[in-house]
């Protein structure tokens, strides 16, 4: 697609894949901070942004499932720079067009490229990594993730008072192009690893997964946070705007929301080998959980949101090590085939989530969503510590 010369490295291909994937988060925090405000627009309806949402959601859960055929019969690396650039060009069309029913159609594509982009990324971060170096390696990349994710909310509220929502579109699209440009200057790559025949048995290992009741517990915890995300990117926003705060405010606080994780989940991943995992897990959703409920009573709009914002504390001691304790419990033998179907927990808790809230929404106020949502990570907090002991001393 694009060449360059070859040339001496002056960064190490995991150097480079962390300053890639900062460039990508920040593309993507740049519009999260303001996309449900974007979709309210056309839709003056807070249902209406949590159901199309969960469509583009629900998109790319199904993309994750039908595509592992596609994925596997293609090169990673190509796969990945195509997926920058047409997903820099799906963002330009977003600032250009005036139409929901587009507006919806660009959604489905970038939700698959979404798939995509993710997928082949964590390839190549695999094929650019010694064994014993992987997990350090993948808190590197996620922390410089973090990074973009915590300025991109204060770039998006800066450019959007100032010049509008759409500009905000035309700097993710730059971002996913220098992301796309940086990636073949710094020439890194992946293994020529194409498989011709693909297996066709994945409802089968779908069922062979659920039948694990160890596994179902970790598939549900790892989805926690997924629930948590969902509703603090998509709803909290309207909710600030419709309190009559500007999107400067939808800024702050969304970077306060990621602050906790990005200090804090490589502490509670070492923690996790001293007190056990299901301690860990159960201690932060019974702290989202407490911190939901006392947010039902809360009248002040700025200790609500300090409220929240603490919330990130819990989600530290899930998002880090849930992936972790997967690795731990599942049967050593079938890791690879068990893993793609773990990671489809993201997408069905962000779906859950979604709905759930809207569902809420729907028929009673937003303060009623606070005490619902307190109640599902109360069961959240239950199944974790019905979940087996396991350290990775233990391993």
């Amino acid at each position: 697609m694009f060449s360059f010369a070859k040339r001496k490295k002056f960064l190490s291909p995991i150097g480079g894949l962390g300053f890639i994937i900062f460039l990508s988060a920040l593309g993507m925090s740049l519009t999260e901070t303001i996309w449900s405000v974007y979709l309210f627009q056309y839709t003056q309806s807070d249902v209406f942004v949590g159901l199309i949402s969960s469509l583009f959601t629900a998109v790319s859960l199904l993309s994750f499932v039908l595509l592992i055929p596609f994925l596997e019969k293609n090169d990673s690396s190509r796969l990945y720079m195509w997926t920058l650039f047409l997903m820099g060009i799906c963002y330009i069309l977003f600032a250009v067009t005036r139409s929901l029913w587009v507006l919806v159609l660009i959604g489905i594509i970038l939700s698959i490229l979404g798939v995509i982009r993710i997928d082949t990324y964590g390839i190549i971060v695999s094929d650019n990594s010694r064994k014993k170096d992987l997990a350090k390696n993948e808190g590197i990349v996620y922390t410089t993730s973090n990074i973009g994710w915590l300025v991109g909310p204060l770039i998006a509220s800066f450019f959007a008072e100032r010049y509008g929502i759409p500009i905000i579109f035309l700097l993710s699209s730059f971002f996913f192009f220098l992301t796309l440009f940086s990636y073949r200057f710094l020439c890194i790559g992946s293994k020529k690893r194409i498989v011709k025949k693909v297996d066709g048995g994945f409802f089968r290992n779908i069922k062979d997964f659920f039948s694990h009741k160890e596994l179902v517990k970790t598939y549900i915890i790892s989805g926690a946070p997924s629930v948590w995300w969902s509703f603090v990117f998509v709803y909290v926003p309207l909710y600030i705007i419709q309190q009559g705060m500007g999107l400067q405010w939808v800024a702050y606080f969304l970077f306060a929301a990621i602050l906790p994780v990005l200090s804090l989940e490589y502490y509670f991943n070492t923690l996790a080998e001293k007190i056990h995992y299901k301690r860990l897990f159960g201690t932060g959703n019974i702290l989202l959980a407490s911190l939901l409920l006392l947010s039902f009573f809360v009248q002040n709009v700025y200790f609500l949101l300090f409220l929240i914002v603490c919330g990130s504390i819990g989600i530290a001691m899930l998002e880090a090590s849930s992936e972790a304790y997967f690795f731990l419990t599942a049967p050593k033998k079938r890791i690879e085939k068990y893993y793609s179907i773990y990671n489809t927990t993201l997408d069905v808790f962000g779906i859950a989530g979604k709905l759930f809230v809207a569902g809420i929404i729907a028929v009673l106020s937003f303060t009623y969503s606070f005490l619902l949502l307190a109640i599902l990570f109360f069961a959240f907090a239950w199944i974790a510590f019905s979940m087996k002991e396991v350290s990775k001393q233990k391993s």
